[in-house]
């Protein structure tokens, strides 16, 4: 269907094609971007116009149904998509509860409060939570893409304590890394890796688009 069929249209059928023309044209559609959004409409237009049926009637007013494509294209320029890599993600978890983990212990300890970590410890913390962080994100937000539907509550209940069960085991491991090959970090230290963590992240996220992993995605 091409726009030679125009002569075949009623005069109804035809003003709505030349109203919606010039409003596509006034929004900065190119030659080819009209004539493929109007070949997409008119073999509904001729079927329908048989029944006595207009393009008004199917499509609404035509400069509204112009701008309504306008609008459609730039939301899908604006559309953001994001990096699924599931490494990508994994460290950008652990990355982000690494900062948090190592903020707080340095914080903690320059004000003489709490225990210092080492340094295995807090990887070991830091990446494991992160696991567990992708874990939810993989079994139960990343079906909230494919169906658009908001998981299941008992299968969200039922992985959340299975990471919490891990994050468990992550905290028992960590505890029984040995002094030998976990030096003890000092309270500075700590803060400075807590913020080259962040620093890291941020910089992987602006470069790779990378989706976080705790933000579920909304449904439309």
């Amino acid at each position: 269907m091409t726009l030679s069929n125009l002569p075949s249209l009623t005069k109804k059928n035809q003003e709505f094609i030349h109203i919606a023309t010039n409003q596509l044209i006034k929004d900065g559609k190119s030659d080819q971007e009209i004539k493929v959004l109007l070949e997409e409409i008119l073999p509904t237009i001729i079927e329908h116009q048989k029944s006595g049926t207009t393009a008004r009637n199917l499509f609404g007013p035509p400069s509204e149904w112009a701008a309504s494509k306008t609008k459609q294209a730039q939301e899908e320029a604006e559309k953001v998509v994001y990096n699924e890599n599931p490494w990508l993600m994994w460290l950008d978890s652990s990355l982000l509860m690494l900062a948090l983990i190592g903020a707080i212990n340095g914080i903690m300890n320059l004000l003489g409060q709490g225990s210092q970590y080492g340094l295995i410890t807090l990887l070991v913390i830091g990446f494991g939570i992160g696991a567990g962080m992708y874990m939810m994100y993989h079994f139960v937000y990343r079906e909230q893409i494919k169906t658009g539907q908001r998981p299941k509550l008992l299968k969200a209940i039922l992985y959340l304590g299975l990471a919490t069960l891990a994050w468990s085991v992550v905290f028992i491991l960590a505890s029984l890394i040995p002094s030998s090959i976990n030096p003890t970090l000092p309270p500075l230290a700590t803060l400075l890796l807590a913020a080259a963590a962040f620093g890291l992240r941020y910089w992987l996220k602006r470069k790779y688009n990378i989706r976080n992993a705790m933000q579920p995605v909304q449904v439309q």
